[in-house]
This record gives C-alpha cells, sequence and structure tokens, in this order.
C-alpha cells in the first residue's frame, strides 16, 4: 500500500508438469492499483508468461506478454461470505514458436484478446465482518473467453472454465495461506475438450 487510494501488486505463479517433472509455467505478474471506494479497486498491469511446450522431440519455454486491466469488486452475502467478483481483461502478446537447430524459438508474436470473469466467495469459520484470524473455506469459479483474434489461440470464443475450492488459515489481517483442489476445463483447436485437475497452495501477503 504505497497511500490510502494507490497500491503495488505483485503476484508469483509456478505451475508444474504432469508427475512434477517439470516447471510448466512460470507468470511474473506486477500491477497498480487505485482503491476507488471501500467496495471497488481498479488496477493495470503487465504479465511476462513462460510456458513450457513440445514440438516433435525439441522441448523449451516460449513467452508471452500481456498487458491487463481489473476490477476488484468485494462485499458480504448473506452476512455471512466475503465475496469477491474481479472482471479481467488481457491484451495478450502470443509468442509465434518455431524449432531451429533442435531448440524452441519465437518467431514474431500475434494480439488476441482475453476476458476474464472470476467469482470467490470465502466462509470464514469464525463469523464476524472483520475476519482477521482463523480457518476458512473457500470456493471460486472462473470463466476465460477469447473476444477478438481468437484464431491465434485455439480457433473458439470459449478458452477455458476453472472452478476451484479447498481449506486456508488467516494468520493476520495482512497474510493468508490456503491449499485446495482446481479443476480446469480447456478447449483445444480440434475442438477436443481438455481437463486438469491440480493440486494448488496459494500465499497472499497484504503490506
Amino acid at each position: 500500500q504505497l497511500t490510502k487510494r494507490i497500491g503495488f501488486q505483485f503476484d508469483i505463479n509456478l505451475r508444474s508438469t504432469d508427475q512434477w517433472e517439470n516447471i510448466q509455467t512460470i507468470i511474473v505478474r506486477p500491477g497498480i492499483s487505485y482503491r476507488l471506494n471501500k467496495i471497488v479497486t481498479a488496477s493495470i498491469g503487465y504479465s511476462n508468461i513462460r510456458n513450457r511446450i513440445n514440438i516433435d522431440e525439441a522441448s523449451g519455454y516460449i513467452s508471452e506478454h500481456q498487458v491487463w486491466q481489473q476490477l476488484f469488486i468485494r462485499h458480504r452475502l448473506f452476512n455471512r461470505l466475503n465475496t469477491l467478483h474481479r472482471p479481467l481483461l488481457e491484451e495478450r502478446f502470443v509468442g509465434n514458436a518455431v524449432v531451429e537447430n533442435n531448440s524452441i524459438k519465437t518467431n514474431g508474436r500475434s494480439l488476441a484478446l482475453r476476458l476474464r470473469y472470476l467469482f470467490r466467495n470465502v466462509l470464514p469459520f469464525i463469523n464476524n465482518e472483520t475476519f482477521s484470524r482463523g480457518p476458512y473455506a473457500f470456493a471460486q469459479q472462473e470463466i476465460l473467453l477469447i473476444i477478438a483474434n481468437n484464431s491465434v489461440i485455439n480457433g473458439k470464443t470459449f478458452d477455458q472454465f476453472r472452478s476451484a475450492t479447498g481449506l486456508g488459515y488467516r494468520f493476520s489481517p495482512k497474510w493468508d495461506l490456503e491449499s485446495g483442489f482446481l479443476f480446469r476445463d480447456l478447449t483445444t483447436k480440434t475442438s477436443a475438450h481438455f481437463h486438469d485437475h491440480i493440486i494448488q497452495v496459494s500465499s497472499f501477503l497484504r503490506l
């Protein structure tokens, strides 16, 4: 928190391949936020994403650059749940992968626009308006739609659906630690759907 209204956010996300053999995805995501009121916070930022891919016998990382804008809309639901709505727009500069000398290289970039909407509920086991410490359960759903240049990704408007649930512990008003299960449904260029079942661990630090 830089001032009462302006803040800085920084996310790091690591995803493994199956069986924890390699790092599949590395995401670094800094941004600046502005608190409009007690309920709504607007943010803009940049993401650098490195994805591990395989082409024939070559394996390596291809990078993607994103500029994004999002809103955090927080409120209480049924006087019990801490609810978050997060609409997010991404301008994605996706690397075009080619193989040179048995190595994967980036040959130019293509632009695609993706719209995301996250709906998240947190249920504290201790019921009070200012939940500052203790265990909680969470559930969230997110839909991802490609709204421009979908031929760059999969040729479809629908990109992904994600659903997660789990348990967490708030050690202080500034620090949460949680773990849970994530189901992910992805659409491919062949119209087939690919399903991921993921165990995730997350830590949230608010300074």
